[in-house]
């Protein structure tokens, strides 16, 4: 791990195999086409190096896009096309925290959009925040976290996705 310019280990991140960045290519794909159709005001974010400041590579994730919910303001989402395991989304710490890094410089609420790798339109988002109070878990060479599905908002992309935003945040 390298250090960064304030003393704390930068985070490594590793490469990603080829068949899942298909994978997560098409679920942004998909997510795009539903929020052309739902004509919200929306931007996809650059995911190349230099779209970071170089002090905060490796230490700052980007979410996949910016939606203007009216009302609401700006929302970012992180796109993923993720199975379930064992009634769980799990998800590498080092992602979580480099994504806390950026919610936390620019203010924004981001959601982690899990869509279906069969491509069903039935999806679940979870809130960054929900990572919280999770425990730490190694799988394998990675340190984890891992969400019940029954924590995430069901979303379905039936419906356009103001009507989805609103029925995920509304109060019970």
């Amino acid at each position: 791990m390298q250090k960064s310019r304030y003393n704390a280990p930068r985070i490594t991140t590793r490469p990603i195999h080829p068949a899942d960045q298909a994978k997560g290519d098409e679920g942004e794909r998909r997510f795009q086409n539903w929020l052309d159709a739902s004509r919200l005001p929306h931007v996809y974010l650059d995911q190349t190096p230099m779209s970071v400041p170089d002090h905060l590579r490796g230490e700052m994730k980007r979410p996949d896009y910016v939606v203007g919910v009216p009302g609401v303001g700006a929302v970012a989402f992180d796109v993923k096309v993720k199975s379930l395991y064992n009634g769980h989304f799990i998800f590498e710490l080092n992602e979580i925290r480099r994504m806390r890094t950026f919610a936390r410089f620019f203010h924004w609420t981001v959601y982690f959009a899990c869509l279906d790798p069969d491509g069903s339109p039935e999806s679940y988002w979870i809130r960054l925040d929900q990572f919280d109070n999770l425990t730490v878990a190694r799988r394998g060479a990675s340190l984890t976290l891992a969400i019940p599905a029954e924590d995430a908002l069901p979303v379905s992309m039936r419906k356009s996705f103001h009507d989805a935003f609103l029925d995920a945040v509304r109060l019970a």
